[in-house]
């Protein structure tokens, strides 16, 4: 299940029409997919100084019935902590 949503985070990131769907949907507003993009692409390239706060700042956004934002959030912070992890080795 996890994988899932992992696969799904990186879909947002490689294709902005996904991320644009998902807005029209009414599954993500704007300000919080522009800051699911900068988290990815900061994640992506190995930028992780700011980007815990950038999560929680996307988490603060989640609205108390948005069950997907809240599985992203979750999603997100353990990609951080894996990401984090593989530098240190």
């Amino acid at each position: 299940m996890e994988k899932k949503f992992f696969d799904i985070l990186r879909i947002v990131q490689k294709n902005p029409v996904f991320g644009k769907t998902l807005m029209c949907g009414g599954m993500l507003d704007e300000k919080r997919m522009e800051i699911l993009y900068e988290i990815l692409y900061a994640i992506d390239r190995g930028e992780l100084t700011d980007t815990r706060n950038d999560i929680f700042q996307y988490g603060s956004l989640i609205g108390k019935k948005d069950l997907l934002a809240r599985q992203i959030f979750l999603c997100l912070l353990i990609l951080l902590d894996e990401q984090e992890q593989m530098i240190r080795k």
